[in-house]
């Protein structure tokens, strides 16, 4: 009966170091897989005040990660296409575009 039972306890130990093995921890430590470090885009609501511009507004909340002033551009027209033909009033709300990393790419 003691042999039964270590035979049943080595069987499982011997799973559990399989499937950690296949699944684990162990492949992704010593993995080649690069973790693609995009810059996800994200957007925050502002209400315009008087005498705001787009320059000011990307001044006043600017984005925690390095964009240049033309893809910053680009993706407020993308998150806001109606202001291409007009201009900001008091009181409305802009989508302004934000840039975040994943964490484990900090």
């Amino acid at each position: 009966m003691k042999i039964f039972v270590a035979t049943i306890l080595l069987l499982i130990s011997f799973y559990i170091v399989k499937v950690d093995l296949i699944e684990g921890t162990i492949p992704l430590a010593y993995s080649s897989h690069q973790i693609e470090c995009e810059k996800k885009l994200d957007y925050i609501t502002v209400e315009v005040m008087a005498g705001d511009t787009l320059h000011s507004l990307f001044s006043l909340y600017p984005s925690a990660e390095s964009i240049t002033y033309t893809e910053r551009l680009t993706d407020f027209y993308n998150l806001n296409p109606h202001f291409i033909n007009q201009s900001f009033k008091v009181g409305e709300n802009v989508l302004l575009p934000v840039y975040t990393l994943p964490a484990e790419c900090k």
